[in-house]
């Protein structure tokens, strides 16, 4: 499926185009439903010998639950049922391997992490009510893909913003008031009009700012302010981006699927790829360096490509901020001192 956005804040036409990702109504499958009555009769049989409390909200899980409840009745029962009733409240692929229900330990695990709250540890009365229920799966399906917990906020990466205007203010004579950026592995999107926030400061009259991601509703909620399981986060979101968006904008934005290494046509003066290059989804070193070379070759004679993160010290061990830069030069960008991530300028 090819998904190209244009931001949008109408309610109507948000739904409208929801209605391209999203099955509406109940999911009326039998062999789907029978697999659910089946994990139904696993559970009752599961709590019956369990010597421990079920999970209930607010419960402190112990190493003794996670263990027990993973040999008594595995997480890999509930996930592929789980799976299925997403794959066919949806008219896309989903990508499930860097949600909660393929990262939890066990199935209390899970319930733990996932907010908003489950409220029972049986999955099949909660399957059953996604399965009858559109509104209570579309809410499930955001909370799922964007959980709340993953940080994604604005101006999550000041330093780099600081510098960024910096450049572009020293770049605007040379590119004529205009410039073309894109926001590589862009999530929900906070950073994408971040960058657009950059250079309408740096005094740009007409921009072109792109974000791209993989996942189908994090690149739907980036172009619609839209997170159904989290309205504050969404409020919040829509009056931080409103002038961005607005008729009057000097931006204008562009939503769509794209993998990071992927060799696009389009070239840009700025490419922003945070919160990726050398963390949990991307550190091995044949991927690393065919990412930053992908990355690099995107950019414009004169263009800089920078990478920020916010990834724990193990990370950083792994993949140190000097290996970055050494991939950069690899490119035959020049590296240049910022004081939050890295940052590599293409010659002219």
């Amino acid at each position: 499926m090819d998904l190209v956005f244009t931001p949008s804040l109408d309610c109507r036409e948000t739904r409208r185009r929801l209605e391209r990702l999203l099955v509406p109504g109940p999911l009326t499958d039998p062999a789907l439903l029978r697999r659910v009555e089946r994990l139904a009769e696993r559970f009752a049989s599961f709590a019956a010998s369990y010597p421990l409390p079920l999970w209930a909200p607010g419960l402190q899980i112990t190493e003794e639950m996670r263990s027990l409840s993973e040999a008594l009745f595995p997480l890999g029962e509930v996930r592929p049922v789980t799976a299925a009733l997403c794959r066919a409240g949806c008219r896309f692929p989903p990508l499930f391997e860097a949600s909660y229900l393929y990262s939890s330990a066990s199935w209390c695990d899970f319930l733990h992490r996932f907010q908003p709250g489950c409220t029972c540890a049986d999955p099949s009365l909660l399957l059953s009510r996604l399965a009858r229920d559109d509104q209570a799966r579309l809410e499930f399906l955001f909370a799922l893909f964007l959980p709340r917990h993953f940080g994604a906020t604005f101006d999550r990466y000041p330093g780099q913003a600081r510098f960024l205007t910096r450049w572009l203010r020293a770049q605007r004579t040379r590119l004529s008031g205009r410039i073309r950026a894109l926001d590589s592995a862009c999530g929900s999107g906070e950073g994408t009009y971040d960058l657009a926030h950059c250079i309408v400061e740096a005094g740009y009259p007409k921009a072109l700012v792109h974000g791209s991601t993989l996942e189908h509703l994090e690149l739907f909620a980036a172009a619609h302010a839209w997170f159904p399981h989290d309205a504050e986060r969404g409020a919040a979101y829509r009056e931080r981006i409103a002038p961005l968006v607005a008729p009057t904008s000097p931006v204008r934005f562009s939503f769509y699927r794209e993998e990071v290494g992927s060799a696009g046509r389009e070239r840009f003066d700025v490419v922003l790829c945070n919160g990726l290059l050398g963390g949990p989804l991307l550190h091995d070193a044949g991927g690393l360096a065919a990412a930053v070379a992908a990355l690099a070759a995107r950019l414009t004679p004169g263009g800089i490509l920078l990478a920020a993160d916010r990834f724990h010290a193990g990370w950083r061990l792994r993949v140190p901020p000097a290996r970055l830069e050494d991939l950069l030069r690899d490119q035959g960008l020049k590296v240049r001192e910022i004081e939050e991530g890295v940052a590599g300028e293409k010659p002219l």
